[in-house]
């Protein structure tokens, strides 16, 4: 097996479907003396599918390890079923995770399944964080350990025989019914050792340029948003890999959907003479294009409040910070302005000033407030409904205590 860090006190995970990859890697942890748990899931889609789960929950309890069992007959399927066996089969795992306080699950991927991956990947143009498998990655906060990725699929088989290791054989795999069966029947099965070291090679430089990439890209990652100005400076690649990284960052569960295609769309906002615009990623997550900067937000349409001021007093809400306790009149609130209202934007609302009434659209574009906070702007209009006061800036600090400020957007 690959080598990896492990500890004998830790609680360890190891996905088990009952094929020979995966009982072979439970019998080589067994030798380790790990403290393991067994993960089983039973999709019920073969005759086998009760007879499998038996002989993992037979094998597993033998040798003292606690098994779970996930049963999805009464779960509905939604859209194609690997994907959504991946998304059951891991929310499975986390919840066994966080039980047990894993400090890693294993799975059996192996050398075989590293190359499919691989030759799939560069079939379709994926987007990736890196090409093949890697022995370590992280998967809905879980450390996911591959130690089987030096074995080919036959090497695992042998291994179970010689072994008396029981298992069943998924006789689905033999058909081309799926890109990763056909690539696995028509190229991967009759590469030679030098194919193999050829392409494995070839994976290596392929991550290594891409880690180049990551280098240069992750100082622009720190931030909430990105800068259109410094995204336009990147070459070409560079700029496709930073979009990635960055809508992935927020929104991992959308990777394997965001695809060359989608991010020239992104590119397509970004370039756009509109100062404002907005791209759906995923309900209900948008990608906001304000000006020069770019962030990801729950974007949500209806932003509508309208608060009550009786008295000066300190409010505190989703929206704003505002203590009116303070000297308020350079933002143009008296005493004799009470009661106050606070709401958003309405159409056709103005300010005024003396005989000047500006409208607070034409106030918003002026000092390139973006376009998805008009929506949640406070508006301070007094007793006889005119807007006395707009704060144009996220912190609107008094004069006298620079430290605390009067009104704070959110």
């Amino acid at each position: 097996m690959q080598n990896f860090s492990y500890s004998l006190e830790r609680n360890y995970l190891v996905a088990v479907s009952g094929g020979p990859d995966s009982m072979a890697l439970l019998k080589m942890l067994s030798e380790l003396k790990l403290k393991l748990i067994v993960l089983h899931v039973n999709y019920h889609k073969r005759d086998v599918s009760n007879y499998e789960q038996e002989m993992v929950y037979k094998y597993a309890e033998e040798r003292n390890y606690p098994v779970h069992i996930l049963d999805t007959s009464d779960m509905k399927q939604t859209g194609n079923f690997q994907a959504w066996a991946r998304e059951v089969r891991y929310d499975f795992f986390k919840k066994m995770y966080d039980l047990y306080n894993g400090d890693g699950i294993f799975v059996a991927h192996h050398l075989d399944d590293l190359l499919e991956t691989y030759l799939m990947q560069k079939q379709r143009g994926n987007l990736v964080s890196s090409f093949g498998l890697r022995l370590e990655t992280t998967i809905k906060g879980m450390r996911v350990i591959r130690p089987l990725l030096d074995y080919r699929k036959e090497e695992l088989l042998s291994y179970c025989k010689r072994n008396q290791i029981p298992y069943s054989i998924d006789v689905s795999n033999n058909e081309d019914h799926y890109t990763r069966n056909y690539i696995r029947h028509h190229q991967v099965s009759k590469f030679s050792d030098e194919d193999i070291k050829n392409i494995l090679n070839e994976i290596k430089s392929e991550n290594e340029r891409l880690e180049v990439i990551e280098n240069k890209i992750a100082k622009y990652l720190q931030r909430d948003t990105l800068k259109i100005s410094q995204i336009l400076s990147l070459r070409e690649e560079e700029e496709t890999r930073l979009l990635f990284a960055y809508v992935t960052k927020y929104l991992p569960f959308i990777s394997t959907k965001l695809g060359r295609a989608r991010i020239a769309e992104i590119k397509k906002i970004i370039r756009s003479k509109k100062a404002n615009a907005k791209m759906l990623l995923e309900p209900p997550y948008y990608l906001i294009k304000a000006y020069d900067d770019l962030i990801i937000t729950e974007y949500i349409d209806n932003f509508n409040y309208n608060y009550k001021v009786d008295t000066p007093q300190i409010i505190d809400n989703n929206y704003f910070f505002m203590d009116l306790t303070k000297d308020t009149t350079k933002l143009n609130i008296f005493e004799y302005s009470y009661p106050l209202t606070i709401r958003t934007f309405l159409p056709g609302d103005v300010i005024k000033f003396g005989k000047i009434h500006k409208s607070v659209r034409r106030i918003f574009i002026n000092k390139k407030i973006p376009i998805d906070e008009r929506k949640r702007w406070p508006l301070i209009v007094d007793k006889n409904g005119n807007i006395i006061y707009i704060p144009l800036q996220k912190k609107v600090v008094s004069n006298n205590i620079e430290s605390n400020p009067i009104i704070v957007i959110k």
